[in-house]
Protein backbone atom coordinates (compact mmCIF):
# COMPACT_ATOMS: atom_id res chain seq x y z
CA UNK A 1 0.00 0.00 0.00
CA UNK A 2 2.87 2.26 0.47
CA UNK A 3 3.52 2.12 -3.05
CA UNK A 4 0.46 4.15 -3.86
CA UNK A 5 0.62 6.59 -0.80
CA UNK A 6 3.58 7.95 -1.62
CA UNK A 7 4.30 10.22 -4.64
CA UNK A 8 1.44 8.74 -7.17
CA UNK A 9 -1.50 7.59 -5.18
CA UNK A 10 -3.29 4.57 -7.15
CA UNK A 11 -6.58 6.54 -7.93
CA UNK A 12 -5.08 9.00 -9.43
CA UNK A 13 -3.80 6.15 -12.08
CA UNK A 14 -7.11 4.49 -12.57
CA UNK A 15 -9.86 7.51 -12.01
CA UNK A 16 -12.19 8.46 -14.57
CA UNK A 17 -11.01 11.54 -16.17
CA UNK A 18 -14.92 11.96 -17.71
CA UNK A 19 -12.88 13.29 -21.29
CA UNK A 20 -10.25 12.03 -24.00
CA UNK A 21 -8.11 13.58 -25.51
CA UNK A 22 -7.81 11.14 -28.65
CA UNK A 23 -10.24 11.91 -31.78
CA UNK A 24 -12.08 8.37 -33.15
CA UNK A 25 -15.68 7.38 -33.17
CA UNK A 26 -17.84 8.62 -30.35
CA UNK A 27 -18.93 4.95 -29.42
CA UNK A 28 -15.16 4.30 -29.23
CA UNK A 29 -14.56 7.16 -27.16
CA UNK A 30 -17.32 6.19 -24.87
CA UNK A 31 -15.26 2.62 -23.86
CA UNK A 32 -11.76 5.22 -23.83
CA UNK A 33 -13.61 7.97 -21.45
CA UNK A 34 -14.64 4.71 -19.17
CA UNK A 35 -11.22 2.97 -19.08
CA UNK A 36 -9.16 6.07 -18.67
CA UNK A 37 -7.57 5.69 -21.61
CA UNK A 38 -5.69 9.15 -23.26
CA UNK A 39 -3.00 9.80 -25.08
CA UNK A 40 -0.62 9.40 -22.33
CA UNK A 41 -2.22 5.88 -21.54
CA UNK A 42 -1.08 5.20 -24.81
CA UNK A 43 2.74 6.58 -24.23
CA UNK A 44 3.36 4.22 -21.03
CA UNK A 45 2.03 1.31 -23.19
CA UNK A 46 4.83 2.65 -25.67
CA UNK A 47 6.92 2.55 -22.92
CA UNK A 48 6.24 -0.94 -22.19
CA UNK A 49 7.20 -1.96 -25.85
CA UNK A 50 10.40 -1.40 -25.11
CA UNK A 51 11.25 -3.53 -22.95
CA UNK A 52 8.25 -6.56 -23.94
CA UNK A 53 9.87 -6.12 -27.39
CA UNK A 54 13.02 -8.79 -27.46
CA UNK A 55 10.76 -11.30 -25.79
CA UNK A 56 7.95 -11.18 -28.34
CA UNK A 57 8.80 -14.19 -30.07
CA UNK A 58 9.33 -15.92 -26.66
CA UNK A 59 5.98 -14.74 -25.56
CA UNK A 60 4.14 -15.63 -29.13
CA UNK A 61 5.79 -19.30 -28.63
CA UNK A 62 4.58 -19.81 -24.73
CA UNK A 63 1.20 -18.47 -25.42
CA UNK A 64 0.42 -21.23 -28.34
CA UNK A 65 2.26 -23.84 -26.30
CA UNK A 66 -0.58 -23.09 -23.58
CA UNK A 67 -3.06 -22.69 -26.13
CA UNK A 68 -2.27 -26.16 -28.06
CA UNK A 69 -2.29 -28.17 -25.21
CA UNK A 70 -6.55 -27.44 -24.96
CA UNK A 71 -7.78 -29.86 -26.86
CA UNK A 72 -10.71 -28.14 -27.82
CA UNK A 73 -8.72 -24.99 -28.80
CA UNK A 74 -6.35 -27.34 -30.72
CA UNK A 75 -9.29 -28.74 -32.52
CA UNK A 76 -9.99 -25.27 -33.59
CA UNK A 77 -6.97 -24.34 -34.91
CA UNK A 78 -6.51 -27.31 -36.95
CA UNK A 79 -10.25 -27.09 -38.38
CA UNK A 80 -9.46 -23.28 -39.33
CA UNK A 81 -6.02 -22.99 -39.85
CA UNK A 82 -2.26 -23.50 -38.70
CA UNK A 83 0.05 -22.45 -36.04
CA UNK A 84 2.31 -21.20 -37.74
CA UNK A 85 0.13 -19.01 -39.62
CA UNK A 86 -1.24 -17.90 -36.24
CA UNK A 87 1.74 -17.16 -34.65
CA UNK A 88 2.30 -14.61 -38.24
CA UNK A 89 -1.04 -12.96 -36.93
CA UNK A 90 -0.36 -12.79 -33.65
CA UNK A 91 2.94 -11.03 -34.25
CA UNK A 92 1.23 -8.21 -36.17
CA UNK A 93 -1.38 -7.78 -33.19
CA UNK A 94 1.26 -7.64 -30.25
CA UNK A 95 3.13 -4.90 -32.69
CA UNK A 96 0.15 -2.73 -33.43
CA UNK A 97 -0.56 -3.02 -29.54
CA UNK A 98 2.57 -1.98 -28.14
CA UNK A 99 2.43 0.84 -31.24
CA UNK A 100 -0.59 1.92 -29.57
CA UNK A 101 -1.49 4.14 -31.94
CA UNK A 102 -5.24 3.59 -31.17
CA UNK A 103 -6.88 4.97 -34.91
CA UNK A 104 -10.10 4.01 -36.77
CA UNK A 105 -7.36 1.26 -38.50
CA UNK A 106 -6.35 0.18 -35.04
CA UNK A 107 -10.22 -0.72 -34.08
CA UNK A 108 -11.31 -2.09 -37.21
CA UNK A 109 -8.27 -4.45 -36.57
CA UNK A 110 -9.84 -5.55 -33.42
CA UNK A 111 -13.44 -5.63 -34.79
CA UNK A 112 -12.02 -8.38 -37.47
CA UNK A 113 -10.41 -10.29 -34.90
CA UNK A 114 -13.98 -10.40 -32.92
CA UNK A 115 -15.88 -11.42 -36.35
CA UNK A 116 -13.40 -14.20 -36.82
CA UNK A 117 -13.71 -15.59 -33.66
CA UNK A 118 -17.65 -15.87 -34.06
CA UNK A 119 -17.33 -17.40 -37.28
CA UNK A 120 -14.82 -19.74 -35.93
CA UNK A 121 -16.70 -20.44 -32.87
CA UNK A 122 -14.23 -19.54 -30.11
CA UNK A 123 -16.22 -18.81 -27.50
CA UNK A 124 -16.06 -15.21 -25.35
CA UNK A 125 -14.77 -17.36 -22.36
CA UNK A 126 -11.77 -19.13 -24.31
CA UNK A 127 -10.85 -15.60 -25.71
CA UNK A 128 -10.83 -13.72 -22.70
CA UNK A 129 -8.62 -16.46 -20.81
CA UNK A 130 -6.53 -16.46 -23.96
CA UNK A 131 -6.32 -12.82 -23.60
CA UNK A 132 -5.33 -12.62 -20.00
CA UNK A 133 -2.46 -14.81 -20.88
CA UNK A 134 -1.22 -12.84 -22.89
CA UNK A 135 -1.26 -9.61 -20.28
CA UNK A 136 0.10 -11.35 -17.97
CA UNK A 137 3.26 -12.49 -20.36
CA UNK A 138 3.19 -8.65 -20.95
CA UNK A 139 2.56 -7.66 -17.54
CA UNK A 140 5.19 -10.17 -16.10
CA UNK A 141 8.11 -8.72 -18.58
CA UNK A 142 7.06 -5.18 -17.57
CA UNK A 143 7.32 -5.61 -13.77
CA UNK A 144 10.35 -7.62 -13.75
CA UNK A 145 12.41 -5.38 -15.93
CA UNK A 146 11.42 -2.07 -14.34
CA UNK A 147 11.03 -2.99 -10.83
CA UNK A 148 13.13 -0.61 -9.70
CA UNK A 149 11.84 2.32 -11.33
CA UNK A 150 8.14 1.35 -9.63
CA UNK A 151 6.59 4.83 -11.38
CA UNK A 152 7.48 4.02 -14.83
CA UNK A 153 6.63 0.36 -14.27
CA UNK A 154 3.16 0.89 -12.22
CA UNK A 155 2.31 3.29 -15.48
CA UNK A 156 3.39 0.46 -17.87
CA UNK A 157 1.63 -1.57 -16.62
CA UNK A 158 -1.47 -0.05 -16.21
CA UNK A 159 -1.59 1.71 -19.90
CA UNK A 160 -1.32 -2.06 -20.94
CA UNK A 161 -4.11 -3.39 -18.75
CA UNK A 162 -6.20 -0.70 -19.97
CA UNK A 163 -5.21 -0.76 -23.51
CA UNK A 164 -5.87 -4.39 -23.23
CA UNK A 165 -9.24 -4.02 -21.73
CA UNK A 166 -10.21 -1.70 -24.31
CA UNK A 167 -9.11 -4.45 -26.75
CA UNK A 168 -10.87 -6.82 -25.26
CA UNK A 169 -14.29 -5.19 -24.02
CA UNK A 170 -14.12 -4.12 -28.19
CA UNK A 171 -13.16 -7.77 -29.08
CA UNK A 172 -15.76 -9.32 -27.22
CA UNK A 173 -18.36 -6.92 -27.86
CA UNK A 174 -18.21 -7.36 -31.89
CA UNK A 175 -17.85 -11.08 -31.03
CA UNK A 176 -21.09 -10.88 -29.27
CA UNK A 177 -22.76 -8.66 -31.94
CA UNK A 178 -21.36 -11.22 -34.82
CA UNK A 179 -22.78 -14.18 -33.29
CA UNK A 180 -25.91 -12.58 -31.80
CA UNK A 181 -26.24 -11.11 -36.17
CA UNK A 182 -25.59 -15.04 -37.04
CA UNK A 183 -28.33 -16.53 -35.03
CA UNK A 184 -30.42 -13.64 -35.91
CA UNK A 185 -29.62 -13.78 -39.94
CA UNK A 186 -29.76 -17.79 -39.05
CA UNK A 187 -33.33 -17.51 -37.83
CA UNK A 188 -34.43 -14.96 -40.50
CA UNK A 189 -33.17 -17.83 -43.37
CA UNK A 190 -35.17 -20.44 -41.67
CA UNK A 191 -38.23 -18.14 -41.68
CA UNK A 192 -37.57 -17.42 -44.98
CA UNK A 193 -37.25 -20.76 -46.05
CA UNK A 194 -40.45 -21.49 -43.92
CA UNK A 195 -42.19 -18.54 -45.52
CA UNK A 196 -41.65 -20.29 -48.63
CA UNK A 197 -43.64 -23.20 -47.88
CA UNK A 198 -46.51 -21.72 -49.21
CA UNK A 199 -47.77 -25.13 -50.98
CA UNK A 200 -50.42 -25.80 -48.02
CA UNK A 201 -53.15 -24.51 -49.29
CA UNK A 202 -52.39 -25.76 -52.71
CA UNK A 203 -52.17 -28.92 -51.64
CA UNK A 204 -55.29 -28.58 -49.29
CA UNK A 205 -57.08 -27.56 -52.17
CA UNK A 206 -55.62 -30.53 -54.65
CA UNK A 207 -57.08 -33.07 -51.88
CA UNK A 208 -60.38 -31.31 -51.75
CA UNK A 209 -60.38 -32.16 -55.60
CA UNK A 210 -59.01 -35.18 -55.30
CA UNK A 211 -61.75 -36.43 -53.13
CA UNK A 212 -63.99 -34.96 -55.05
CA UNK A 213 -62.84 -36.85 -58.12
CA UNK A 214 -63.16 -39.84 -56.18
CA UNK A 215 -66.41 -39.25 -55.73
CA UNK A 216 -67.14 -38.77 -59.39
CA UNK A 217 -65.19 -41.72 -60.40
CA UNK A 218 -66.52 -43.82 -57.78
CA UNK A 219 -70.51 -42.94 -59.41
CA UNK A 220 -68.54 -43.19 -63.17
CA UNK A 221 -67.71 -47.23 -62.25
CA UNK A 222 -70.91 -47.49 -60.50
CA UNK A 223 -72.58 -46.61 -63.97
CA UNK A 224 -69.92 -48.41 -65.80
CA UNK A 225 -70.34 -51.70 -63.71
CA UNK A 226 -74.08 -50.96 -64.50
CA UNK A 227 -73.22 -50.74 -68.51
CA UNK A 228 -71.12 -53.80 -67.75
CA UNK A 229 -73.86 -56.41 -66.71
CA UNK A 230 -75.97 -54.93 -69.31
CA UNK A 231 -73.28 -55.79 -71.98
CA UNK A 232 -72.77 -59.21 -70.20
CA UNK A 233 -76.63 -60.04 -70.34
CA UNK A 234 -76.94 -59.20 -73.90
CA UNK A 235 -73.90 -60.89 -74.94
CA UNK A 236 -75.52 -64.30 -73.04
CA UNK A 237 -78.48 -63.84 -74.86
CA UNK A 238 -76.79 -63.15 -78.21
CA UNK A 239 -74.90 -66.65 -77.43
CA UNK A 240 -77.96 -68.29 -76.33
CA UNK A 241 -79.54 -67.09 -80.01
CA UNK A 242 -76.72 -67.67 -81.74
CA UNK A 243 -76.53 -71.53 -80.26
CA UNK A 244 -80.17 -71.92 -80.91
CA UNK A 245 -78.99 -69.85 -85.16
CA UNK A 246 -76.13 -72.74 -85.18
CA UNK A 247 -78.71 -75.73 -84.79
CA UNK A 248 -81.33 -73.69 -87.05
CA UNK A 249 -78.93 -74.01 -89.79
CA UNK A 250 -77.04 -77.07 -89.11
CA UNK A 251 -81.01 -78.25 -89.64
CA UNK A 252 -81.17 -76.23 -92.56
CA UNK A 253 -78.29 -77.77 -94.44
CA UNK A 254 -79.72 -81.32 -93.58
CA UNK A 255 -82.68 -80.10 -95.39
CA UNK A 256 -80.50 -78.49 -98.49
CA UNK A 257 -78.35 -81.91 -98.46
CA UNK A 258 -81.90 -83.77 -98.76
CA UNK A 259 -83.25 -80.92 -101.53
CA UNK A 260 -79.48 -81.16 -103.33
CA UNK A 261 -79.75 -85.28 -103.31
CA UNK A 262 -83.08 -84.69 -104.50
CA UNK A 263 -82.06 -82.41 -107.47
CA UNK A 264 -79.60 -84.43 -107.91
CA UNK A 265 -82.16 -87.20 -109.06
CA UNK A 266 -83.84 -85.31 -110.87
CA UNK A 267 -81.10 -84.83 -113.05
CA UNK A 268 -80.74 -88.28 -113.35
CA UNK A 269 -84.57 -89.12 -114.20
CA UNK A 270 -84.26 -85.83 -116.71
CA UNK A 271 -81.52 -87.23 -118.15
CA UNK A 272 -83.72 -90.62 -119.38
CA UNK A 273 -86.20 -87.88 -120.39
CA UNK A 274 -84.04 -86.50 -122.79
CA UNK A 275 -83.86 -90.18 -123.99
CA UNK A 276 -87.23 -91.09 -124.31
CA UNK A 277 -87.65 -87.82 -126.04
CA UNK A 278 -84.74 -88.46 -128.46
CA UNK A 279 -86.46 -91.72 -129.20
CA UNK A 280 -90.01 -90.44 -129.82
CA UNK A 281 -88.84 -87.81 -132.17
CA UNK A 282 -87.06 -90.91 -133.91
CA UNK A 283 -90.37 -92.58 -133.93
CA UNK A 284 -92.49 -89.84 -135.17
CA UNK A 285 -89.66 -89.52 -138.02
CA UNK A 286 -90.42 -93.47 -138.81
CA UNK A 287 -93.78 -92.79 -138.76
CA UNK A 288 -93.76 -89.72 -141.47
CA UNK A 289 -91.81 -92.21 -143.80
CA UNK A 290 -94.48 -95.02 -143.32
CA UNK A 291 -97.44 -92.44 -143.44
CA UNK A 292 -95.16 -91.37 -147.11
CA UNK A 293 -95.09 -95.01 -148.03
CA UNK A 294 -98.85 -95.42 -147.20
CA UNK A 295 -100.00 -92.09 -148.81
CA UNK A 296 -98.09 -93.06 -151.89
CA UNK A 297 -99.75 -96.59 -151.81
CA UNK A 298 -103.07 -95.13 -151.58
CA UNK A 299 -102.01 -92.33 -154.86
CA UNK A 300 -101.44 -95.89 -156.64
CA UNK A 301 -104.75 -97.77 -155.13
CA UNK A 302 -106.54 -94.47 -156.20
CA UNK A 303 -105.09 -94.76 -160.13
CA UNK A 304 -105.65 -98.25 -160.02
CA UNK A 305 -109.06 -98.14 -159.13
CA UNK A 306 -109.73 -95.56 -162.02
CA UNK A 307 -108.37 -97.37 -164.39
CA UNK A 308 -110.43 -100.33 -163.13
CA UNK A 309 -114.05 -98.39 -163.49
CA UNK A 310 -112.63 -97.40 -166.89
CA UNK A 311 -112.12 -101.17 -167.86
CA UNK A 312 -115.26 -101.94 -166.68
CA UNK A 313 -116.90 -99.54 -168.36
CA UNK A 314 -115.92 -100.82 -171.41
CA UNK A 315 -116.97 -104.13 -170.33
CA UNK A 316 -120.37 -103.40 -169.91
CA UNK A 317 -122.72 -104.97 -168.28
CA UNK A 318 -119.91 -107.69 -167.20
CA UNK A 319 -117.78 -105.24 -165.65
CA UNK A 320 -120.46 -103.71 -163.09
CA UNK A 321 -119.53 -105.84 -160.49
CA UNK A 322 -116.00 -104.77 -161.37
CA UNK A 323 -117.10 -101.11 -161.30
CA UNK A 324 -118.80 -101.41 -158.05
CA UNK A 325 -115.50 -102.64 -156.76
CA UNK A 326 -113.36 -100.06 -158.30
CA UNK A 327 -115.90 -97.89 -156.70
CA UNK A 328 -115.45 -99.11 -153.31
CA UNK A 329 -111.69 -99.45 -153.87
CA UNK A 330 -111.68 -95.77 -154.76
CA UNK A 331 -113.69 -94.77 -152.04
CA UNK A 332 -111.67 -96.81 -149.74
CA UNK A 333 -108.42 -95.10 -151.59
CA UNK A 334 -109.36 -91.66 -150.91
CA UNK A 335 -110.65 -92.69 -146.91
CA UNK A 336 -107.21 -93.36 -146.81
CA UNK A 337 -105.75 -90.61 -148.56
CA UNK A 338 -107.89 -88.25 -145.68
CA UNK A 339 -106.98 -90.51 -142.97
CA UNK A 340 -103.19 -89.65 -143.83
CA UNK A 341 -103.37 -86.52 -144.28
CA UNK A 342 -105.36 -86.18 -140.80
CA UNK A 343 -102.22 -88.14 -139.42
CA UNK A 344 -99.90 -86.49 -141.44
CA UNK A 345 -101.01 -83.01 -139.80
CA UNK A 346 -101.44 -84.79 -136.47
CA UNK A 347 -97.84 -86.07 -136.59
CA UNK A 348 -96.47 -82.67 -137.46
CA UNK A 349 -98.38 -81.33 -134.75
CA UNK A 350 -96.77 -83.94 -132.70
CA UNK A 351 -93.39 -83.00 -133.82
CA UNK A 352 -93.57 -79.81 -133.36
CA UNK A 353 -95.08 -80.40 -129.30
CA UNK A 354 -91.94 -82.61 -129.77
CA UNK A 355 -89.15 -80.20 -130.42
CA UNK A 356 -90.49 -77.94 -128.00
CA UNK A 357 -90.35 -80.46 -125.27
CA UNK A 358 -87.08 -80.73 -126.25
CA UNK A 359 -85.97 -77.39 -125.65
CA UNK A 360 -87.94 -77.01 -122.61
CA UNK A 361 -86.54 -79.95 -121.30
CA UNK A 362 -82.94 -78.72 -122.39
CA UNK A 363 -83.71 -75.34 -121.01
CA UNK A 364 -84.72 -77.24 -117.27
CA UNK A 365 -81.87 -79.35 -117.43
CA UNK A 366 -79.45 -76.38 -117.36
CA UNK A 367 -81.69 -75.19 -114.59
CA UNK A 368 -81.34 -78.49 -113.02
CA UNK A 369 -77.53 -77.88 -113.12
CA UNK A 370 -77.64 -74.67 -112.06
CA UNK A 371 -80.03 -75.70 -108.96
CA UNK A 372 -77.87 -78.17 -108.41
CA UNK A 373 -74.36 -75.97 -108.60
CA UNK A 374 -76.47 -73.01 -106.46
CA UNK A 375 -77.31 -76.00 -103.78
CA UNK A 376 -74.12 -77.17 -103.50
CA UNK A 377 -72.50 -73.67 -103.24
CA UNK A 378 -75.63 -73.01 -100.93
CA UNK A 379 -73.99 -75.99 -98.75
CA UNK A 380 -70.67 -74.73 -98.81
CA UNK A 381 -71.91 -71.53 -97.36
CA UNK A 382 -73.89 -72.42 -95.58
CA UNK A 383 -71.18 -74.59 -93.61
CA UNK A 384 -69.33 -71.07 -93.71
CA UNK A 385 -72.06 -69.44 -92.17
CA UNK A 386 -72.28 -71.75 -89.23
CA UNK A 387 -68.52 -72.04 -88.50
CA UNK A 388 -68.63 -68.00 -88.16
CA UNK A 389 -72.12 -68.30 -86.31
CA UNK A 390 -69.80 -70.87 -84.07
CA UNK A 391 -66.49 -68.60 -83.88
CA UNK A 392 -69.31 -65.51 -82.47
CA UNK A 393 -71.02 -67.97 -80.28
CA UNK A 394 -68.01 -68.52 -78.71
CA UNK A 395 -66.67 -64.88 -79.00
CA UNK A 396 -69.90 -63.77 -77.62
CA UNK A 397 -69.59 -66.11 -74.20
CA UNK A 398 -65.64 -64.79 -74.38
CA UNK A 399 -66.96 -61.28 -74.33
CA UNK A 400 -69.69 -62.55 -71.02
CA UNK A 401 -66.91 -64.30 -69.39
CA UNK A 402 -64.82 -60.88 -70.13
CA UNK A 403 -67.40 -58.26 -68.81
CA UNK A 404 -67.72 -60.98 -65.70
CA UNK A 405 -64.02 -60.24 -65.36
CA UNK A 406 -64.44 -56.26 -66.14
CA UNK A 407 -67.24 -55.94 -63.41
CA UNK A 408 -64.62 -58.09 -61.16
CA UNK A 409 -62.31 -54.92 -62.13
CA UNK A 410 -65.00 -52.63 -61.75
CA UNK A 411 -65.57 -53.22 -58.29
CA UNK A 412 -61.89 -53.56 -57.46
CA UNK A 413 -61.58 -50.10 -59.12
CA UNK A 414 -64.38 -48.60 -56.83
CA UNK A 415 -62.96 -50.51 -53.83
CA UNK A 416 -59.62 -48.96 -54.10
CA UNK A 417 -61.31 -45.84 -55.13
CA UNK A 418 -62.47 -45.74 -51.62
CA UNK A 419 -59.59 -46.51 -49.98
CA UNK A 420 -57.95 -43.37 -52.25
CA UNK A 421 -60.61 -41.63 -50.73
CA UNK A 422 -60.22 -42.38 -47.23
CA UNK A 423 -56.37 -41.77 -48.00
CA UNK A 424 -57.13 -37.93 -49.13
CA UNK A 425 -59.58 -37.50 -46.67
CA UNK A 426 -56.89 -38.54 -43.89
CA UNK A 427 -53.49 -36.24 -46.09
CA UNK A 428 -55.93 -32.85 -46.08
CA UNK A 429 -56.55 -33.28 -42.33
CA UNK A 430 -52.98 -34.04 -41.92
CA UNK A 431 -51.60 -31.11 -44.32
CA UNK A 432 -54.12 -28.91 -42.57
CA UNK A 433 -52.06 -30.18 -39.27
CA UNK A 434 -48.64 -29.24 -41.24
CA UNK A 435 -49.76 -26.61 -41.73
CA UNK A 436 -50.59 -25.53 -38.18
CA UNK A 437 -47.35 -27.21 -36.83
CA UNK A 438 -45.34 -25.01 -39.54
CA UNK A 439 -47.20 -21.71 -39.00
CA UNK A 440 -46.81 -22.36 -35.19
CA UNK A 441 -43.04 -22.96 -36.01
CA UNK A 442 -42.63 -19.67 -37.90
CA UNK A 443 -43.97 -17.88 -34.97
CA UNK A 444 -41.88 -19.18 -32.71
CA UNK A 445 -38.64 -18.52 -34.38
CA UNK A 446 -40.13 -15.00 -34.90
CA UNK A 447 -40.72 -14.67 -31.29
CA UNK A 448 -36.85 -15.54 -30.80
CA UNK A 449 -35.82 -13.58 -33.71
CA UNK A 450 -37.40 -10.92 -32.33
CA UNK A 451 -35.57 -10.91 -28.61
CA UNK A 452 -32.14 -10.48 -30.51
CA UNK A 453 -33.67 -6.80 -31.23
CA UNK A 454 -33.36 -6.40 -27.25
CA UNK A 455 -30.19 -7.22 -26.64
CA UNK A 456 -28.88 -3.34 -28.67
CA UNK A 457 -27.08 -5.01 -31.08
CA UNK A 458 -25.60 -2.87 -33.38
CA UNK A 459 -27.28 -3.34 -37.10
CA UNK A 460 -25.66 -1.29 -40.10
CA UNK A 461 -27.43 -0.96 -43.17
CA UNK A 462 -26.57 -4.06 -44.62
CA UNK A 463 -27.90 -5.72 -41.36
CA UNK A 464 -31.28 -3.98 -41.50
CA UNK A 465 -31.81 -4.89 -45.16
CA UNK A 466 -31.30 -8.47 -44.12
CA UNK A 467 -34.05 -8.07 -41.29
CA UNK A 468 -36.43 -6.20 -43.46
CA UNK A 469 -36.06 -8.90 -46.17
CA UNK A 470 -37.07 -11.47 -43.63
CA UNK A 471 -40.33 -8.83 -42.26
CA UNK A 472 -41.09 -8.47 -45.53
CA UNK A 473 -41.49 -12.77 -46.21
CA UNK A 474 -43.20 -12.51 -42.99
CA UNK A 475 -45.85 -9.83 -44.05
CA UNK A 476 -46.44 -12.15 -46.81
CA UNK A 477 -46.74 -15.18 -45.33
CA UNK A 478 -49.06 -14.01 -42.34
CA UNK A 479 -51.49 -13.13 -45.19
CA UNK A 480 -51.31 -16.36 -46.79
CA UNK A 481 -51.79 -17.85 -43.41
CA UNK A 482 -54.83 -15.53 -42.97
CA UNK A 483 -56.78 -17.27 -45.56
CA UNK A 484 -55.84 -20.71 -43.85
CA UNK A 485 -57.49 -19.42 -41.23
CA UNK A 486 -54.27 -19.84 -38.82
CA UNK A 487 -54.00 -16.35 -38.49
CA UNK A 488 -56.12 -13.50 -37.67
CA UNK A 489 -55.22 -9.92 -38.56
CA UNK A 490 -57.56 -7.08 -38.44
CA UNK A 491 -57.09 -4.08 -41.42
CA UNK A 492 -55.55 -1.60 -37.95
CA UNK A 493 -52.95 -3.87 -37.04
CA UNK A 494 -51.26 -2.96 -40.97
CA UNK A 495 -49.14 -0.11 -40.25
CA UNK A 496 -47.67 2.05 -43.06
CA UNK A 497 -44.70 1.64 -45.12
CA UNK A 498 -43.26 4.98 -42.86
CA UNK A 499 -43.89 2.99 -39.65
CA UNK A 500 -42.36 -0.27 -40.51
CA UNK A 501 -38.57 -0.77 -39.66
CA UNK A 502 -37.71 -0.71 -43.83
CA UNK A 503 -39.74 2.74 -43.56
CA UNK A 504 -37.25 3.50 -40.87
CA UNK A 505 -34.36 2.86 -42.00
CA UNK A 506 -35.39 4.02 -45.85
CA UNK A 507 -36.89 7.43 -44.48
CA UNK A 508 -34.37 7.84 -41.51
CA UNK A 509 -30.42 8.84 -41.55
CA UNK A 510 -29.51 6.33 -43.85
CA UNK A 511 -26.01 6.31 -45.53
CA UNK A 512 -25.27 8.05 -48.70
CA UNK A 513 -23.97 5.04 -50.69
CA UNK A 514 -27.20 3.54 -50.50
CA UNK A 515 -29.80 6.97 -51.30
CA UNK A 516 -27.48 7.29 -54.46
CA UNK A 517 -28.12 3.94 -55.90
CA UNK A 518 -30.74 3.55 -57.92
CA UNK A 519 -32.32 0.34 -56.59
CA UNK A 520 -32.90 2.70 -53.55
CA UNK A 521 -34.96 5.18 -55.22
CA UNK A 522 -36.96 2.13 -57.12
CA UNK A 523 -37.46 0.98 -53.74
CA UNK A 524 -40.34 2.88 -52.40
CA UNK A 525 -43.52 2.42 -54.80
CA UNK A 526 -43.00 -1.43 -54.34
CA UNK A 527 -42.63 -1.04 -50.80
CA UNK A 528 -45.48 1.30 -50.81
CA UNK A 529 -47.28 -1.22 -52.47
CA UNK A 530 -46.79 -4.19 -50.21
CA UNK A 531 -48.66 -2.19 -47.31
CA UNK A 532 -51.48 -1.15 -49.25
CA UNK A 533 -51.89 -4.54 -50.91
CA UNK A 534 -51.86 -6.27 -47.15
CA UNK A 535 -54.79 -4.21 -45.85
CA UNK A 536 -57.10 -4.94 -49.13
CA UNK A 537 -56.13 -8.12 -48.58
CA UNK A 538 -57.36 -7.91 -45.03
CA UNK A 539 -60.14 -5.76 -45.70
CA UNK A 540 -61.53 -8.18 -48.57
CA UNK A 541 -60.94 -11.33 -45.95
CA UNK A 542 -62.79 -9.79 -43.38
CA UNK A 543 -65.73 -8.60 -45.94
CA UNK A 544 -65.55 -12.35 -47.13
CA UNK A 545 -64.75 -11.44 -50.33
CA UNK A 546 -62.48 -14.16 -51.58
CA UNK A 547 -62.30 -13.29 -54.88
CA UNK A 548 -60.46 -9.26 -53.88
CA UNK A 549 -58.51 -11.05 -50.51
CA UNK A 550 -56.82 -13.51 -53.32
CA UNK A 551 -56.17 -10.93 -55.93
CA UNK A 552 -54.77 -8.62 -53.27
CA UNK A 553 -52.88 -11.31 -51.98
CA UNK A 554 -50.95 -12.24 -55.67
CA UNK A 555 -50.72 -8.16 -55.84
CA UNK A 556 -48.85 -8.51 -52.78
CA UNK A 557 -46.71 -11.34 -53.70
CA UNK A 558 -45.64 -9.68 -56.70
CA UNK A 559 -44.49 -5.95 -55.12
CA UNK A 560 -42.73 -8.17 -52.13
CA UNK A 561 -40.77 -9.97 -54.94
CA UNK A 562 -39.92 -6.69 -56.53
CA UNK A 563 -38.84 -5.19 -53.27
CA UNK A 564 -36.94 -8.22 -52.10
CA UNK A 565 -34.89 -7.82 -55.16
CA UNK A 566 -34.17 -4.41 -54.82
CA UNK A 567 -32.73 -4.97 -51.37
CA UNK A 568 -30.94 -7.79 -52.44
CA UNK A 569 -29.03 -5.41 -55.13
CA UNK A 570 -28.54 -2.95 -52.02
CA UNK A 571 -27.29 -5.37 -50.00
CA UNK A 572 -24.50 -6.12 -52.81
Amino acid sequence: MNLFTKTTAWDERVKNSKATNIEIDERSKERLIFLGITKETLAHVQLAAEVVEPYKAEIIDQFYENIVSINHLKGIIKENSTVDRLKITMEKYLDQFLQAELNQEYIKTRMLIGEVHSKINLTAEHFISAHHLLVQYITSIVMEKLYKKKSRMIDAVIGVQKLAAFDQQLIVEVYAESTFKGFLFGISDMINHTTQLDTTQKLIEGMEEQINETHSVSSATEQMSASIQEVSDHAVKVAENTDEAVQSAEQSKFVIDEALHAIENVGTVYDDVVSKVDNLDEEIENTQEVISVIKDIADQTNLLALNASIEAARAGEHGQGFAVVAAEVRKLSEHTKEQIEQITANMTSLHTVSSQVTTQIKQTGERVDQSVTGARTAGTELMNIISKMQSISQGTNQIAAMSEEQASTVQEITNRNTVINELSTDLQKQAEETAKIIFDLSKQMDHYRSTFFATNIRLESKDIIRVAKTDHLLWKWNIYNMFLGLESIGAAEVISHEACRLGKWYYGNTSADFKDHQSFHQLEAPHQAVHQYAKIAVECFEKNDSVGARTALHQLETASSTVITLLSELEK
